[in-house]
């Protein structure tokens, strides 16, 4: 699941920000790597029925690891931009956890 997650955040950092796309990588990178556990546990909560996909989509929201995104803010992206690429992020988990309960 995290070598998935971490794919996808490299391919909607190349796709979206190609301008800032090192830093967009690395931010990207961080904050999954900081959201791990996390992760880890909203994925068992989720195949277990103890959270929704609203409440992930809220949790994720509302995650520190992806608010940071320091590296970005200082390269001087746009908070249009810095957004677009947190909401990719979050509909790229949203969906990959999502789809682990399909298997």
């Amino acid at each position: 699941m995290f070598a998935s997650l971490q794919t996808g955040v490299i391919s909607i950092a190349k796709e979206s920000l190609q301008d800032y796309y090192n830093v967009a990588k690395a931010d990207g990178e961080s904050a999954l790597a900081d959201m791990k556990a996390n992760l880890q546990r909203w994925a068992e909560e989720l195949a277990s029925g103890a959270l929704t996909t609203a409440d992930l989509e809220f949790l994720l929201k509302e995650e520190a690891a992806l608010n940071e995104m320091t590296a970005l803010k200082q390269a001087g992206l746009a908070k249009v931009q810095l957004d677009e690429f947190k909401g990719s992020i979050i509909n790229l988990i949203i969906a990959t956890l999502s789809g682990l309960l399909k298997v």
